[in-house]
């Protein structure tokens, strides 16, 4: 179903009480990445619906973004992971909403853009990402990986959402989980950035999927989970900041939500 752009942020702003959530730009259809699921809420006029993006990284534990968890009760969002969005046949209770205790979206480097959802039942079928090592970006960084010159590395970005056409940027949603590939850019103390830019055959994020995964493949084929969606630019046309998960903020948090499982 196509929504349009201006009335989506709305909404989610109103429900969330954060930052418009993005979605994948100029990407295609993702059967691969089962462990990536879109969080629903309920939306006046539209039902249940998709309004971010998260990752399956235990049976219990749908990691996301704290924009996308503060303020939710656990009892008004889902887990879905279908491949359809909309889907509401497979969709998963939740018990607990987590958000990282210092989030804070301000005058700030590190915004601790980090949420989890708590599953009232374990995940069965489906294998949670791998995570990262602390500093694994950092290393990657150093051993040259990231690239260098115009030669720079990719990852892949996966969330339930949305189709750009450029130009002028028309964005709408089909609620279907989609994957695109992004080229790096910088890598900060709190956030991995990359390009989203068309002209260089980059896709990327924008308004429906944030707390979605980027991952990076290493020479075993092996997909790590190293950052968050979590903001860019607004046209969704240039670049993309993803929060790291190989930080200490984000894996102590991680620990703490695993710790805090029955």
């Amino acid at each position: 179903m196509k929504k349009l752009l201006v009335f989506v942020g709305l909404l989610l702003v109103l429900v969330v009480s954060t930052l418009p959530v993005g979605a994948i730009t100029w990407g295609e259809l993702d059967t691969e990445h089962t462990n990536v699921g879109a969080m629903m809420m309920v939306l006046p006029g539209w039902g249940n619906t998709p309004v971010c993006s998260g990752t399956l990284i235990h049976p219990r534990v749908f990691l996301t973004a704290a924009h996308c968890t503060e303020g939710v009760d656990a009892g008004g969002v889902w887990v879905n992971f279908n491949q359809d969005g909309t889907n509401l046949e497979e969709i998963l209770d939740v018990a607990e909403v987590i958000t990282h205790p210092d989030y804070w979206w301000g005058p700030t480097s590190n915004p601790h853009d980090v949420g989890a959802l708590i599953l009232a039942e374990p995940v069965t079928g489906i294998e949670p990402a791998e995570l990262p090592y602390e500093g694994f970006l950092d290393d990657l960084k150093a051993e040259g990986k990231l690239g260098q010159g115009k030669v720079r590395a990719e990852f892949t970005l996966v969330g339930s959402g949305a189709t750009l056409d450029w130009p002028p940027p028309d964005i709408y949603y089909e609620d279907q989980r989609q994957f695109a590939v992004s080229e790096f850019r910088a890598l900060l103390k709190s956030w991995l950035r990359m390009s989203q830019n068309r002209a260089t055959d980059d896709g990327g994020t924008c308004y429906g999927d944030s707390g979605g995964p980027a991952f990076w493949t290493d020479e075993s084929d092996n997909e790590i989970l190293v950052g968050i969606t979590s903001w860019g630019d607004v046209p969704c046309v240039s670049s993309a900041f993803n929060y790291r998960v190989d930080i200490p903020d984000t894996l102590d948090f991680i620990e703490d939500v695993m710790a805090g499982l029955d």
